[in-house]
């Protein structure tokens, strides 16, 4: 009988449910195998899944199921049994364990068992299909393997070989000048972190620098490395004088998520008063259709971190009355990267500096590198401009200084020294 048509006769059974807690078993270290056993592979691992499923089989209920998967197996519960999934699943694991403990060839395999829900109209969805079923019928119709004997070719697996653990790269922060209108003073540094990956690879900014592998863990690591290293930057060029504040990076779900937030916060809380009042925190990645709680959530618990917050905001799908309870200080945006293009934006840009202005909220333009447009960007009338036109880069914070966009940017070298 075809798997397609055990499926069907079971389907009746569970006509009336929704989901299925089913036990999921995923078999580790299968690519090992693959490359040990080269062109025997595909035999010898139908002999594992057989052997397997021979043994799990013995194990499970009459009208249990057992279903093979890429990786694995799936076991979907009968009606008729009593043991909860949870249950049946860390038997099962416990006692599949010890029986690859106890044969040679499989003493290297891992197992990954867990119990997950799965829709029936998912999982059963296939069974009418005809295609499905002939396929299904023409694998059975092919009779058993050839007779070759796999036993002398079957080795012990060998261990899994340790992972290289996912480390952050060492970075180093870079100090963008930011020119305020109000004042015409260069008072504020945007904080840039840069990096290798690699030590031959390029250069890295920002939150790219956190392996994707780490995941929202490592980048959180990455915001407290970021704020701790930017406050001991403006600690010690306080030593020398009186230096500018800073706009200090962090990512949006670092501050949304409860077990990345309160790491950071213990971080911000082992800042003294002085160091807490020159930090901006400026906050990257808020998804523009967030649940309005949750971007009012995370820039008023900011706020309590810092004496000013500024979000990084897409003027193209924003909408600023989502931010009516977020005490944002300042939005910034990015300026478009040519003088065509800020052409064809200017209008939409200056509208929304209207806006902002009429909440009594500040707006920032970074990226303002293009000698063209920069007369454009004065007439719109930002409250703060960065970029080529302001000055370039630096390692370590400047004291404030005075200049006019585009006339002295000599005054900042834009190769960082």
């Amino acid at each position: 009988m075809s798997v397609l048509s055990t499926l069907a006769r079971f389907r009746p059974k569970l006509k009336e449910a929704a989901q299925l807690e089913t036990t999921q078993l995923q078999l580790i270290n299968l690519d090992v195998l693959e490359a040990q056993y080269k062109e025997k592979w595909p035999r010898v691992k139908e002999r594992i899944f057989d052997t397997c499923e021979q043994f799990i089989s013995k194990r499970i209920g009459s009208d249990d199921l057992i279903l093979r998967a890429a990786n694995g197996f799936i076991v979907l519960p009968g009606p008729s049994r009593a043991e909860e999934a949870e249950a049946f699943t860390r038997r099962i694991e416990i006692e599949l364990k010890a029986f690859f403990l106890g044969t040679d060839y499989l003493a290297g395999l891992e197992l990954h068992a867990e119990t997950i829900d799965i829709a029936l109209s998912d999982l059963l969805g296939g069974i009418q299909s005809g295609p499905l079923d002939a396929a299904a019928q023409a694998y059975e119709a092919a009779g058993e393997d050839d007779g070759v004997d796999l036993g002398a070719d079957l080795q012990p697996i060998p261990p899994p070989r340790p992972r290289e653990p996912v480390r952050l790269p060492p970075f180093e922060l870079r100090f963008e000048p930011v020119w305020a209108s109000a004042t015409g003073f260069a008072a504020l540094n945007l904080v840039h972190p840069v990096g290798r990956m690699r030590g031959d690879g390029p250069l890295v900014r920002g939150h790219a620098l956190s392996p994707s592998e780490g995941g929202g863990a490592m980048r959180m690591e990455f915001d407290r490395n970021v704020l701790l290293a930017a406050a001991a930057a403006w600690k010690t060029a306080r030593d020398k004088g009186t230096p500018s504040a800073l706009a200090v990076p962090v990512h949006f779900e670092t501050l949304v998520t409860v077990k990345y937030r309160l790491p950071y916060l213990a971080a911000v809380n082992t800042l003294d008063d002085k160091a807490r009042s020159a930090l901006v925190l400026y906050i990257l990645g808020a998804d523009m259709d967030a649940p309005m709680g949750s971007l009012t959530e995370v820039c008023r618990l900011a706020r309590t971190l810092t004496r000013h917050i500024m979000v990084r905001i897409d003027p193209r799908t924003v909408r600023l009355e989502r931010f009516n309870d977020s005490q944002v200080d300042i939005f910034s945006i990015t300026a478009p990267a040519t003088a065509e293009m800020f052409v064809r934006q200017c209008a939409g840009i200056a509208a929304l500096a209207g806006k902002i202005a009429a909440r009594r909220q500040l707006l920032a333009v970074e990226d303002c590198h293009d000698a063209v447009a920069l007369p454009g960007w004065l007439a719109i009338g930002p409250d703060y401009l960065s970029g080529l036109m302001v000055g370039g880069e630096t390692r370590e914070p400047k004291p404030p200084y005075r200049l006019v966009p585009g006339e002295n940017i000599h005054l900042v070298g834009a190769n960082g020294k």
